[in-house]
């Protein structure tokens, strides 16, 4: 069985050192390299990890090293299977019984996609780590099973970065639309590619597909993403009600979200699960990076626990693709692109109840520590729509002595000045674009 491995892994190796490595359009995320840290990129399927790591191999090559100084394994590959008996010595006698020349000599880059697949691989990165002239790079689709194993084996010795689907300010690069664009022309091709990235969303291999041809791949990477990443990987014995629950999480995108009510509604279709099943299945499903559940705003929390959550969808346009309404609402989608791209910056991001019972869509605190409030709506035309988003931010803004708030429209710009202190009304275009926050 070995031998039959070794072979695989061979093959993988030597294929990956010949093959044209594609770069595509380039990503915002800049990915810091420490000697000795294994370098860990974690993301949803199917959102660019592996080009990614295909960037960073051109660019060791423009910088001198050799191909066959890199070695590029995907653990994806259903010919590995034999990994779930052990046997990771195998990729290590795979490579340097190819070149031995190179053992301990030269340094030797790896990387590694998808490789929690197997168990006990952390065990043989380290190994390799403090062994070997390595320089490591891991991509993977779980959050919590790389932070898991890397906490028993590897703590202290990893950097962790996220990725996500395409950024609407990676997207006005891929579409061309730089910054040398000035003036009218540089606002009518923004607004142009703004009305495309609403449509398309983020996952590359969307661009450019037709409807029917986008549905289909988001339906694809949806199943591929419940099978792989959570049924399979966690061994579920209801897969029915997982998919139960992500259609419900989909179908309401930026509510509040019950898991007492979901609870229910599979009870009455015959399922046999507890609350807190739902709410693995809920971890699970937030783990894979396909849906974040952000906490009311509050420095209990136990208030935290016990209040509802709002969830977001990792990319807008396959939301709406899933959803079985749609999604018409404008403003439902709105909410969702600007919860994205505030999770690009952060992690750390809230809803605002105020003590009036008045509701901010979006707190979030900056890796910097400052604190952003972020109103979203799509349509302020009206007085009464103008009056409600305003009063809220107004009321937030005091109780949390902020003197700044946003409300993120789809094409409307103002600044309203006031006792409490400043709320720019911006369109979402610049909002994601120029302002300093901007990933």
């Amino acid at each position: 069985m070995n031998d039959e491995l070794k072979a695989v892994i061979t093959e993988q190796i030597t294929d990956n050192q010949t093959r044209t490595l594609h770069t595509y359009s380039p990503r915002e995320q800049q990915i810091e390299v420490l000697d000795g840290v294994v370098t860990i990129v974690m993301g949803v399927r199917r959102c660019g990890k592996s080009t990614l790591m295909e960037a960073i191999m051109e660019r060791l090559v423009q910088n001198g090293v050799s191909r066959e100084n890199i070695v590029w394994i995907n653990f994806s590959d259903e010919r590995l299977l034999a990994l779930h008996q052990g046997g990771w010595d195998t990729i290590h006698n795979a490579y340097y019984s190819t070149f031995p020349e190179k053992r301990r000599k030269e340094k030797v880059y790896f990387f590694f996609d998808e490789i929690q697949i197997y168990p006990n691989w952390e065990l043989f990165v380290e190994r390799l780590r403090r062994d070997e002239n390595s320089e490591i790079y891991i991509t993977g689709s779980s959050a919590r099973m790389l932070s898991r194993e890397i906490g028993t084996s590897l703590r202290g010795r990893t950097l962790s970065w996220e990725l996500f689907p395409f950024s609407f300010s990676e997207y006005l690069i891929r579409c061309g639309v730089t910054k040398d664009i000035k003036g009218s022309d540089r606002r009518f091709a923004i607004r142009k590619a703004w009305e495309q990235y609403k449509t398309e969303g983020g996952f590359p291999a969307v661009f450019g597909a037709s409807p029917t041809m986008r549905h289909q791949l988001h339906q694809e990477y949806f199943n591929a993403l419940l099978l792989r990443d959570v049924i399979e990987r966690y061994d579920i014995r209801y897969p029915q009600v997982l998919r139960h629950l992500a259609s419900r999480i989909i179908n309401g995108i930026g509510t509040l979200f019950s898991v007492r009510k979901v609870h229910d509604e599979v009870k009455s279709l015959g399922y046999k699960v507890s609350r807190e099943t739902i709410t693995q299945f809920l971890q699970w499903l937030e783990d894979a990076y396909f849906v974040f559940a952000i906490p009311t705003y509050s420095a209990s929390v136990a208030k935290q626990a016990r209040e509802f959550r709002k969830i977001y969808c990792v990319d807008h346009s396959m939301a709406a693709s899933l959803s079985t309404q749609i999604l018409k609402n404008h403003g439902q989608i709105l909410e969702n692109m600007v919860f994205c791209f505030l999770r690009r910056l952060t992690p750390d991001i809230f809803y605002y109840k105020t003590v009036e019972n008045y509701e901010v869509d979006f707190i979030a605190i900056l890796k910097n520590g400052e604190k952003i409030l972020v109103q979203v709506c799509h349509d302020i035309s009206t007085e009464e729509t103008r009056t409600r988003e305003q009063r809220a931010l107004t009321s937030a803004m005091k109780e949390t002595h902020l003197r700044r708030g946003y409300i993120i429209t789809d094409n409307h710009r103002e600044i309203i000045h006031m006792e409490a202190g400043e709320i720019q009304i911006l369109p979402a275009t610049e909002f994601f674009v120029e302002t300093l926050i901007s990933v």
